[in-house]
Parts: structure tokens; C-alpha cells; sequence
């Protein structure tokens, strides 16, 4: 017997082998319960045609296990409501949601690490050395220069406005492997080497070279026979020269445009498509 159904107590009530106060709770659970009471009520009705069955034929063993089963069915409803009430919340989906979640951070770190651009080595500022019996990769006159087609990656000023003439560009093979654009302009007929290659300036840049302020960013001046600036811009590092004064040659880099540098999603991007291009056949 419990608080919800008599269960197997119901035979015993009807035996008379409980005790007064056991009997008299169960005869209390009796008026409340619709259940335990329609089951006593068919148990006594059973008992009563049974005792008074003509035919003579003792069916109490038969009543009793079927009176057995018909209790054991009740108390199993019964379990399963409180298996139920007492089982814990299903947390496979917040386990699903937090796999997915590492998963997406593990990813999304990968990216980021593989996405930092490298450090640039400072004598692709030299391109008549270092790609020098190098092939180019790509070559480009100075109408696709104006166009900007053929060079989108890379960064060129506004040929319109400042009045710089551009002469031909080249992307060549570095000895460690990296793409170098050289490309030759004029300014005001004085000629002009550019070099650039996609990375990051070395930290300690500021520490062994003098600095330029050039209005949207900073230069430094790695030489000054000839003279020669490099500077940060976006992820490309550029790199101007020429036999010209510092004032032209400083007007020269101001006229580049300044791009701030790579956001977190750039990043992240550029890193994983790294990836892929290393694990992709």
C-alpha cells in the first residue's frame, strides 16, 4: 500500500489480514480513491459469485491471479508516473548544442592562428636581388595598372588625382616562395620602384629605423642611398625607392591609400581558407 493506490493490500483488506489501523486507513484510502474502489468493488462482487457458483468449481486460485495481475497493471501505471516525475531532464540537445559549440571554437581558433599573416622579411624591399632571376607570375602594362583589374590584391594609388604615371608591374617568385610585386612608376619624371608583398612588418622595425610621418600612417626609412620607405598598410607591407629627394618621395607614399588592418572575421577567413588549401588534395 501506498499514498496513491492499495495495490496488493486490496486481497488483504478483503482477507481480513490487516490490522485495525492498517484496515482502517485503507477503508479511508477506499472513500477517496475512484480507482482502488471500483477494484474493490469488482473484487467483492467476484468473491460473492464465486461463493455462491452452483457448479461447484473452486476458481479462487484462478480470481486471485487474475486479481493479481489486474493489481500489478495499476501499480505499473503508477511506477511509471513517478519514473517519469522522478527521471531527469533530457539533456542530450544542450550536450548536442555545446559539442557543436567547441567544435565551432576550435575551428574558429584554428583560423584566427592560421590566419596571422607572417613577418616580412625586409630585403623584398631589395626586388633586383631577390627576384631578380626569378619568373613573373603575372606581368602587367601601365593600361592594366590604371585599370587595377590585374592587381586588386595589391595597392595602388589613384593615378587620376595624384598625377603619378604608371609604367609596368610584375609579381614574382621570392627565394622563400612568397609572391613580390615590383612595379615601376614616374613622378614628375623621376622613376620610382615599388615593392610589396602580402604579411606583417617586423615589431622591432621602430627600434633600428628612423620614422616617417606620412599623414595616415607611418613610414620608415631603411635607406638613403637610395633612399628607401616601407611602411604597413592593410596586410601588405610596401616599399618605395627612388634617386629622388625625401620630400618627393614622401609625397609619393602619401598619395597611397591606407587600409586599416584585418578584422577578426578577416582573419579568421583568410586562416581557414590556409587550412583548407593544406588539407584539400
Amino acid at each position: 500500500m501506498n499514498e496513491h493506490h492499495l495495490g496488493e493490500s486490496v486481497h488483504d483488506l478483503l482477507d481480513n489480514r490487516l490490522s485495525p489501523a492498517q484496515a482502517a486507513r485503507a477503508m479511508h484510502h477506499l472513500e477517496a480513491c475512484v480507482e482502488c474502489r471500483s477494484r474493490w468493488d469488482e473484487l467483492r462482487a467476484a468473491r460473492e459469485a464465486l461463493k455462491t457458483s452452483e457448479a461447484g468449481i473452486d476458481l479462487r486460485f484462478t480470481q486471485q491471479l487474475l486479481d493479481r495481475e489486474r493489481m500489478a497493471q495499476i501499480a505499473q501505471g503508477e511506477s511509471k508516473q513517478r519514473a517519469r516525475a522522478a527521471r531527469p531532464p533530457d539533456r542530450r540537445p544542450m550536450l548536442a548544442v555545446a559539442a557543436v559549440v567547441a567544435v565551432l571554437t576550435v575551428m574558429v581558433t584554428a583560423g584566427y592562428v592560421a590566419g596571422e599573416p607572417d613577418e616580412v622579411a625586409l630585403e623584398f624591399a631589395e626586388p633586383e636581388e631577390t627576384v631578380a632571376a626569378s619568373a613573373a607570375v603575372t606581368q602587367v602594362g601601365a593600361q592594366a595598372m590604371r585599370s587595377g583589374e590585374e592587381l586588386r590584391s595589391w595597392v595602388h594609388p589613384d593615378w587620376e588625382s595624384t598625377g603619378l604615371v604608371p609604367v609596368e608591374a610584375r609579381v614574382m617568385r621570392s627565394s622563400t616562395g612568397e609572391n613580390v610585386l615590383v612595379a615601376s612608376m614616374l613622378a614628375r619624371l623621376e622613376p620610382i620602384l615599388v615593392a610589396q608583398q602580402h604579411g606583417q612588418l617586423p615589431g622591432v622595425i621602430a627600434e633600428y629605423y628612423e620614422s616617417v610621418d606620412l599623414g595616415h600612417t607611418v613610414a620608415y626609412v631603411l635607406s638613403e642611398q637610395p633612399r628607401t620607405l616601407v611602411w604597413q598598410t592593410g596586410d601588405v607591407v610596401i616599399s618605395l625607392k627612388c634617386t629622388c629627394t625625401a620630400s618627393t618621395l614622401e609625397a609619393v607614399a602619401s598619395a597611397f591609400p591606407a587600409h586599416g588592418e584585418p578584422t577578426f572575421v578577416d582573419r579568421v577567413t583568410d586562416g581557414l581558407s590556409e587550412i583548407a588549401d593544406v588539407v584539400t588534395p
